[in-house]
């Protein structure tokens, strides 16, 4: 009668070695702010070309431009032919440029939210370029202006080269992998398991890559 069948099975590199390494790369993942610093850098270049052509962006696929204020408006004229009198040629959405600096970075946007597993962006909502955006966002229909969102972006992850959500979600990925290599750089065997990957410079390329497009 044969006697018993023995497997021996050898990790390599050893499992104590994987999980040393995958410690320390817990403990760097603790700190999320560097990807949020792009994020936010992205979202405020993002909006200063939505003012720059009025609502559509620059991406690939662009947004419907912002509605125009109607023609259609009390014999002693309203907002349109104010804006037109005081602020001739002033693009949609800007009269003094209060809500724009606002939504693109300037005074009147949120500042000083980016913590280590937070973030908070965009108009500061308090105060009265706050509540224009808020109007400006709901519209109007009894004074006849159009619902016209100053801060508008597709959150959708799974358009590829497309949308804002894309990008925001690479951002994420390759942080990820650069803090994996930064764990692991000690021991290079344990990094051979993700060989596959993309090297940390090829990671960094595409960072600025990423925050250098124009995102819907």
């Amino acid at each position: 009668m044969a006697g018993p069948v023995r497997f021996t099975f050898v990790a390599s590199p050893s499992l104590d070695r994987v999980q040393f390494a995958l410690a320390e790369y817990a403990d760097l993942m603790d700190d999320w702010r560097p990807p949020f610093k792009i994020i936010e850098k992205m979202f405020y270049s993002h909006e200063r070309a939505l003012f720059a052509t009025s609502g559509r962006g620059k991406a690939t696929k662009k947004w419907p431009q912002w509605k125009k204020l109607s023609t259609n408006e009390p014999p002693k004229g309203g907002y349109r032919a104010y804006k037109a009198k005081v602020r001739p040629g002033r693009p949609i959405l800007v009269f003094d440029g209060a809500l724009r600096d606002a939504a693109s970075g300037g005074p009147g946007s949120i500042r000083g939210q980016i913590k280590k597993k937070s973030m908070v962006i965009g108009i500061y909502p308090g105060g009265s370029t706050g509540a224009i955006a808020r109007a400006h966002a709901l519209g109007d229909p009894d004074r006849g202006l159009p619902s016209r969102p100053p801060v508008r972006f597709d959150g959708n992850v799974r358009a590829r080269g497309v949308t804002f959500g894309y990008a925001v979600s690479q951002v994420i990925q390759s942080y990820i992998v650069l803090k994996r290599k930064q764990a692991m750089r000690k021991d290079p065997g344990v990094d051979r398991i993700f060989e596959n990957d993309r090297s940390a410079q090829q990671h960094r390329s595409r960072l600025l890559l990423l925050q250098r497009k124009q995102w819907k």
